[in-house]
């Protein structure tokens, strides 16, 4: 079945008929919208600069290019109306059928998602506790963490009311469980992996002390795959990023799990007015995007998303294989991702090139180009095709050898 079938399947139940064929116009008019639309330069007249982005879906940086399909679903749900809390429904049972989840829904991004899921087992449903919160007087508001899993975004544990209990051993884990213990929380994949409780073994405990068990599983795509693996853990709870890896819209994200989680989670957000998440809004346009972003990318294989990076990588390394002193290296990740990355290095004895001036210089280039953070890096320069358009790399290969030539002749 096509995309453009399956969003029509999609839409049989909640949308007239009349609607659906006015629809089908103007998905068949698009290249014409397309060309409607790009005659202005809307960045040029705000005063703001593009750039090429070899560095990866960082939030800082936008998140990931959309495919496509993704863009043609979401002017679909832009010319067409529907009622938001059956649409946000009819997306779910569909992502939960995709995943193998029991439940699902669209959140405005991986952190709401850890916001609503934590607002959901602090109040379970219960319409009095979710009016008071983030007051948790009579609540239960503790939130069990390791403290190998603190991390930065687990401020938005906090952000309904919840207290952070640290652990570190399971001796400690099972003298933290208390009757004010809401949830137990896991970051996948840790950033320490020693001397840590287990996913396996921390859900055992959890669900044999009857407490929901999340896991903020946000940067483990792509693959997409590891979605249909992470649900398999039987997590009570689970988040993913979409406008990342996934390559959905930027401000959206997922979160599966239990139904009847999923459910209180949904009356924490918008647009539901008792909700602590009210003002995390998500768009038809964010529905429909984040859903057809995973169907696409669900029938990516990852061999299949790694020959298209290679080929990104050897027309940069062909600009630059024949300059005295450079080395090139394509590696995946070591986590559970498989991020490709290329990695350059050069003879700073031949080439008097810091690492921190050539990343200047690329910022400095028109236009622009942006490679991995050195933060991430551990201070290498490599460079990501994930977000790059074609002839994008082509052009970071011209601006990467005219660098490097400059410098060459500069120390001569």
């Amino acid at each position: 079945m096509t995309i453009r079938r399956s969003l029509l399947k999609v839409f049989a139940g909640i949308v007239p008929m009349t609607l659906l064929n006015e629809s089908k116009s103007h998905i068949q008019n698009a290249s014409k919208f397309e060309s409607t639309t790009i005659k202005r330069d809307y960045y040029k007249e705000l005063g703001v600069k593009s750039f090429i982005n070899a560095a990866g879906a960082y939030s800082v940086f936008g998140g990931a290019r959309m495919r496509e399909d993704t863009i043609n679903a979401m002017r679909y749900a832009a010319s067409n109306k529907v009622k938001i809390k059956e649409l946000h429904n009819a997306v779910g049972n569909r992502i939960a059928q995709l995943t193998g989840a029991e439940a699902a829904m669209v959140t405005s991004g991986a952190t709401a998602s850890i916001v609503l899921g934590t607002a959901a087992c602090m109040t379970l449903g219960d319409e009095k506790k979710m009016r008071q919160l983030p007051d948790t007087y009579g609540i239960r508001d503790e939130i069990i963490i390791q403290k190998k899993h603190r991390y930065t975004y687990d401020k938005a544990l906090t952000v309904a009311g919840g207290r952070l209990i640290e652990v570190e051993s399971e001796a400690e884990l099972l003298n933290a469980i208390n009757k004010k213990t809401a949830m137990m929380f896991f970051l996948m994949p840790p950033q320490q992996v020693d001397n840590i409780i287990e996913a396996k073994r921390y859900i055992s405990i959890a669900n044999k002390m009857k407490i929901p068990c999340f896991c903020d599983a946000a940067t483990t795509t792509p693959p997409a795959s590891n979605i249909i693996d992470g649900v398999k853990q039987n997590f009570d709870l689970i988040c993913y990023s979409g406008g990342k890896g996934l390559r959905g819209p930027y401000s959206a994200g997922l979160l599966l799990g239990r139904s009847d989680l999923i459910d209180f989670s949904k009356r924490h957000s918008a647009p539901n007015d008792v909700s602590i998440g009210r003002g995390m809004k998500v768009s038809a346009e964010e529905y429909l995007g984040m859903l057809v972003a995973l169907e696409v990318a669900l029938n990516i294989s990852a061999s299949e998303d790694n020959i298209y990076k290679r080929k990104r990588f050897q027309n940069i390394i062909n600009q630059i294989s024949d300059i005295k002193g450079i080395k090139t290296r394509v590696f995946e990740s070591e986590t559970m991702t498989n991020e490709l990355y290329l990695d350059i290095d050069w003879d700073e004895n031949i080439i008097k090139l810091s690492r921190e001036s050539f990343v200047g210089l690329l910022k400095e280039n028109s236009p622009s180009i942006e490679v991995r953070l050195l933060l991430f890096s551990h201070g290498r320069i490599h460079l990501s095709a994930t977000v790059m358009k074609n002839n994008e790399d082509i052009i970071v290969g011209r601006a990467i050898r005219k660098i490097f030539l400059q410098s060459l002749h500069s120390s001569i």
